[in-house]
């Protein structure tokens, strides 16, 4: 080889890394509609992880998302809490829990309890010696959490697990994001008016609906955090088959609560389309949304489409941003 084909050699080498990184899977969707009198509105949806997998931060995020974020008059994510009061009257029946239920809340309260001291732990060992010394000390903070445990209902828990776990992921040595990809889209527009894409109550109406067996979604939150690299990595394959439209691996953390779809994805999407399908304003709105509601759930138990899907059959043009 002469030195003189090194440099097209080089360039080819650029052009087809640079070809690559353009054909990354989509995932945000166009979703618009045109109504009289207001014009067209645009609904951008962008499928999540509740990880902010490194992955999601990619040429993708800064070539399509970000200018999509740009264009929008509003964002919806999840947890803000500032939803209006929804159709349906949350509430959890203890009674339908069976006796597996029963004993996978106690066993999901301990196991929280364990997290919230690891949390705790780690809080800690990020403070100086002045905030320390003003900290409550360990024992004492162990009784307040676990007084707090065993008072809380199912819901307070879950959004109790969720805050102990994102804490302790923040604090890993390898934790490097710092937040989720809803986070991010926040921080990268503080000026842009943030809503909940819930109704006021509508994750909780979601997790209570999700039948005898809801619990296991108070375990998967411990069982989650923090990520190793290796579940990191498992995840990402996962989050793009799934971009895909292929079945992800056994045992995945984006399929596992698979039992739990007649709450968590068909009764939120049911939900949530109500509420889209109503915006018509001429303007563009951002949507952040776990990957999983994106698409059809169909199994022995749950059986619905997926939001993409929803806003099609009410009447919006749905395309990917490539």
């Amino acid at each position: 080889m002469t030195t003189a084909r090194l440099p097209r050699l080089l360039a080819c080498a650029l052009a087809l890394a640079a070809c690559t990184a353009h054909a990354a899977t989509p995932r945000l969707w166009k979703a618009t509609h045109a109504v009289e009198g207001y014009g067209t509105t645009t609904l951008y949806v962008l499928a999540a992880t509740p990880a902010g997998l490194p992955a999601e931060f990619d040429a993708y995020y800064t070539r399509a998302v970000l200018p999509a974020l740009r264009a929008s008059a509003t964002l919806a994510v999840e947890g803000v809490g500032d939803g209006e009061e929804g159709p349906a009257t949350p509430g959890c029946d203890l009674r339908q829990l069976d006796e597996q239920g029963i004993a996978t809340l106690n066993d999901a309260r301990q196991r929280i309890l364990t997290l919230a001291l690891q949390a705790d732990m780690a809080r800690r060992d990020a403070l100086d010696v002045k905030a320390l010394a003003k900290a409550p000390d360990p024992d004492t903070q162990a009784q307040s959490w676990a007084r707090l445990i065993e008072m809380s209902d199912e819901f307070t828990l879950l959004q109790f697990a969720r805050v102990q776990a994102a804490s302790l992921a923040s604090a890993a040595p390898d934790h490097k994001q710092g937040a989720n990809v809803a986070e991010a889209l926040v921080r990268a527009r503080p000026d842009i008016p943030v809503h909940d894409i819930d109704y006021r109550t509508g994750m909780m109406h979601a997790y209570c609906a999700a039948g005898p067996r809801r619990t296991m979604m108070l375990l998967d939150v411990v069982d989650s955090a923090p990520s190793s690299a290796t579940a990191t990595a498992r995840l990402t394959r996962d989050f793009d088959a799934l971009l895909r439209g292929r079945a992800p691996a056994d045992g995945s953390p984006l399929t596992r609560l698979a039992p739990l779809d007649t709450g968590l994805v068909c009764a939120r999407n049911r939900d949530w389309i109500a509420r889209m399908g109503k915006v018509a304003d001429g303007r563009a709105h951002f949507y952040v949304v776990p990957v999983r509601n994106l698409f059809a759930a169909r199994h022995d138990d749950a059986d619905c489409g997926g939001l993409l899907d929803d806003l099609a059959q009410a009447g919006f043009s749905v395309t990917p941003i490539k």
